[in-house]
């Protein structure tokens, strides 16, 4: 017998288990039916028009993203949005849709270690453990050699492929050590944590003017990562991981987890 939808879902649960996800996250199954037979796999960061498009054409039986399609309560499904059209599409091409969302940022091996051993961190610990075995939320880490703020910011985005990188403060301090939290993790508290742990730079996406000052009143250093790009790198993870459990299967990068290069800086 074939594989099926839950068995997906129970193999990705062992990477990253439904119950650890976040209170307000949307994590799951979100679209399809658990005993529908599975035989490729689309893996891609967001369930946008182009991935479902890809999906229908390449004949996929799931997609597994990380951001979740839904997310508030919806009170129609119809074609006079662009969420209905994306819901109908899935279900009339029997695309079933799992999501791991924050449930694959505290995973041990998830999100956050990907852009951990991307820079090539060393010492990890997490930003915010959770209290169980779980990673926890983040991450913080040494540098291989200290370096400027500059020069950080540089390699960051050469680790990345950013066209561009944005940081924070005096280009000349000196970085030893650096905590991370993938996607958008500008809030004070994650600021204060990485420089409870000695850290002298924070690296995370979706930085806001105030709260780049919040960051400078804590003596805190923060480099813009951008959401899209450090995550992004988890889908040929994901790739590899499902290509492991099932190597029967067909699996897919989505080209459409490379297609916000423009809005978001990525050069491929």
């Amino acid at each position: 017998m074939g594989n099926t939808v839950n068995d997906v879902i129970q193999y990705m649960d062992q990477l990253a288990p439904l119950k650890t996800a976040l209170e307000w996250d949307n994590s799951g199954l979100l679209i399809g039916e658990r005993d529908n037979p599975v035989k490729r796999i689309l893996a891609s960061l967001d369930c946008t028009d182009r991935a479902v498009d890809e999906a229908v054409s390449l004949g996929v039986d799931m997609i597994i993203t990380h951001h979740p399609l839904i997310f508030n309560s919806i009170k129609s499904i119809t074609s006079d949005t662009a969420l209905g059209r994306r819901i109908i599409k899935l279900i009339r091409g029997r695309v079933a849709l799992l999501c791991a969302h924050t449930n694959l940022d505290m995973a041990e091996g998830g999100v956050n270690d990907i852009l951990f051993d991307a820079l090539g961190l060393a010492e990890k610990s997490p930003l915010m453990p959770d209290g169980t075995d779980e990673a926890g939320l983040g991450r913080v880490g040494e540098l291989s050699s200290p370096m400027r703020l500059e020069d950080l910011a540089s390699f960051v985005g050469s680790r990345l492929r950013l066209k561009h990188t944005r940081y924070i403060g005096d280009p000349d301090t000196m970085i030893y050590k650096a905590g991370l939290l993938c996607g958008s993790g500008s809030a004070v508290k994650y600021f204060a944590a990485a420089a409870a742990s000695g850290c002298q730079a924070y690296i995370t996406g979706d930085i806001k003017y105030h709260d780049a000052q919040a960051a400078l009143d804590l003596g805190l250093c923060l480099i813009d990562a951008t959401h899209y790009a450090s995550e992004a790198p988890v889908v040929e993870y994901l790739c590899g991981y499902l290509r492991e459990g099932f190597p029967e299967m067909i699996i897919h990068a989505a080209k459409s987890s490379l297609g916000m290069e423009g809005q978001f800086g990525y050069n491929d």
